[in-house]
């Protein structure tokens, strides 16, 4: 049997797969082709492009397709190749951004394997509106994703081992990670650390490299999340900061430190108002004060959680005169606006891991956190995202850098 697909931009193409009744009843039902994540991937420029040899590479081309959308499809999400060139993808858990960007990754992948490039007038995605009769209903995607997509690399470096960086001290390193100690208040913390590359969106480099610290309660096993640091005492959090503070001094930029991605330490707003907080920023990381302005960032993980805007003004001033800069996190579901308006901070910050909910949802507050922060300062940044697919959500809502946390290394490691 076969169907077509119309689309008034292009002309129509034939869906040949003799299942093609059975597929369009699973693919489109009236919510998913509302939610927009039903979309057809057309490798025809590939064909084209093959020429004659398109006839013997075809089956090549099919398996590589196939190889691609299983790296990138989630469990429950559903694909079939409908005639030679397209191929019919739902993904019934995401929104409609996500899966255009992971459509658009796929095919970029595979266009750049068989034809060593992605031109953009090779980019041939659709997105299916309706379904009557077998025949499809296409529209081409959002001009302004398109354009963000077309300039993007598709892959970007995660989470690096310690040993991968030259020049760490192993021994060392694994003196400092993970860190185990008994609170003031009687709290057995542990503290693990992992690694964060800050990739610039707009160059796709590097740009600074993430302390992650992710405490858990020891007696009983359970990670203790950043939004509930401030339930912690003064001294106890001050404790993770410091334990934060010695392990990044490991990978504090060497020599001309501007020269270097510089290190970004997450740290309590609490710990870093007091003056022994900004002392032990220099002299726990046994660091010069000259190296320290030039190769460290402070990310203030509670800034926004009810502090006044002349006090963050004051300390983020008093931080900005001993390191390279400063950023402020915000709290998921509080209003940060007025807080960090006028606070002049280099950068503003959202941890993705605290954010509830499917990918779709975690999307749209990616992209209203981006409408809020918009223009208030330099660098807007996304972190902790479970994956690198959602850099170019990040890039669509505006901000400026992003980092992708493997799932692996959100759990602590077992004490040795």
């Amino acid at each position: 049997m076969s169907s077509d697909i119309a689309d008034s931009s292009t002309d129509s193409r034939r869906l040949e797969a003799v299942d093609a009744d059975v597929v369009l009843e699973r693919f489109a039902s009236p919510e998913m082709l509302a939610k927009g994540t039903v979309n057809v991937i057309s490798v025809a420029a590939i064909r084209a492009r093959l020429g004659e040899r398109w006839a013997r590479r075809a089956g090549d081309v099919w398996a590589y397709m196939d190889r691609k959308l299983d790296e990138h499809l989630s469990h429950g999400d559903v694909r079939h190749r409908l005639n030679p060139t397209d191929f019919l993808v739902a993904m019934p858990s995401r929104d409609c951004v996500t899966a255009q960007v992971v459509a658009m990754r796929v095919l970029e992948e595979v266009l750049i394997h068989f034809l060593g490039e992605a031109r953009p007038c090779d980019i041939d995605i659709k997105a299916v509106t309706a379904v009557e009769n077998g025949s499809l209903t296409c529209a081409t995607l959002d001009d302004d994703l398109m354009a963000v997509m077309r300039t993007r690399t598709p892959t970007a470096p995660v989470s690096p081992p310690a040993h991968s960086f030259v020049g760490i001290d192993l021994a060392e390193e694994r003196k400092r990670n993970p860190v185990s100690f008994v609170t003031g208040s009687g709290l057995a913390l542990r503290v693990d650390f992992s690694l964060e590359p800050l990739i610039s969106l707009k160059h796709q480099v590097t740009a600074g490299l993430r302390i992650e610290p992710i405490v858990t309660d020891e007696p009983t096993g359970r990670i203790i999340p950043a939004r509930a640091f401030t339930r912690l005492a003064d001294q106890d959090m001050a404790l993770i900061d410091e334990a934060t503070i010695a392990y990044g001094a490991l990978y504090l930029p060497k020599g001309d430190g501007r020269s270097h991605p510089p290190l970004v330490l997450p740290q309590s707003f609490r710990t870093m108002a007091a003056r022994r907080g900004r002392n032990a920023l220099i002299g726990q990381a046994g660091a010069a004060t000259a190296l320290v302005k030039a190769g460290v960032i402070v990310e203030l993980i509670d800034a926004g959680s009810g502090v006044p805007s002349g006090r963050l003004t004051e300390i983020a001033g008093l931080l900005t005169s001993i390191c390279r800069g400063v950023m402020g996190r915000v709290t998921p579901g509080k209003e940060f606006v007025p807080t960090f308006r006028d606070a002049r901070l280099m950068g503003i910050t959202l941890d993705a891991s605290e954010l509830a909910g499917p990918d779709s949802r975690i999307a749209s507050q990616i992209l209203e956190f981006g409408r809020q922060a918009r223009g208030m300062a330099p660098v807007l940044g996304v972190h902790g995202l479970s994956s690198a697919d959602f850099f170019a959500i990040a890039e669509v809502a505006g901000l400026t850098h992003a980092a992708a946390r493997r799932q692996a290394q959100t759990a602590a490691r077992p004490a040795a």
